[in-house]
């Protein structure tokens, strides 16, 4: 079980990280109601900022609207989750975080951003192209349309790439229980839920 450290104010921030339609948000949510902590999706966290930024620039799709505020979304969630954590709670960020994994730096660059008391765990959930499609089609987001419009065309999804850095690997395709169970041992007591 995951140990409360609130006196000495470790925190952790466990950052769920995988390619669209591999189940971070909805595996981030099950993990916060098992561990009571907040849960900081990237969509929930930015919305307004991503909804002026559409009214201002009407003109563009969804798809590339979230590309020019990319990096606006990521340092806005990363400012909410160290403000979570500045107050000794333990958070759970959800994101694809792809920029950020793919090199030592990089990520480097974002968990250095928290206290020294905050651990940053890297959850990375791994999924089949397949099954990151159906996925994608059964829940209809705009933003996904290229991706799902292109695979009708046979075109296929590229396969996701792992974290160069250091994660824990979960099989996106287990059930959130079994996800939990799994995380839940390989971290152990050496993490806090507050």
């Amino acid at each position: 079980m995951l140990v409360s450290r609130q006196n000495d104010r470790m925190v952790d921030v466990f950052v769920i990280a995988g390619a669209a339609g591999s189940g971070k948000t909805t595996f981030g949510r099950a993990l916060a109601k098992r561990l009571a902590i907040p849960l900081l999706d990237l969509d929930e966290v930015t919305a307004p900022l991503v909804a002026a930024f559409r009214a201002a620039h009407p003109g563009l799709d969804e798809a590339e609207a979230l590309t020019a505020v990319r990096d606006d979304r990521y340092r806005d969630l990363q400012r909410a989750a160290v403000m979570a954590t500045s107050t000794g709670r333990s958070v759970i960020v959800t994101a694809p975080f792809t920029y950020e994994i793919s090199s030592s730096e990089r990520w480097q660059g974002f968990s250095s951003g928290f206290d020294s008391a905050a651990t940053v765990r890297l959850i990375w959930l791994e999924v089949t192209p397949e099954e990151r499609l159906r996925r994608m089609r059964a829940r209809g987001a705009s933003r996904d349309s290229r991706l799902t419009t292109a695979s009708a065309s046979a075109v296929q999804l590229p396969a996701s790439v792992p974290p160069v850095v250091g994660h824990l690997s979960l099989d996106a395709h287990v059930t959130n229980e079994e996800k939990i169970r799994i995380t839940m041992s390989h971290f152990g007591n050496a993490s806090s839920a507050s």
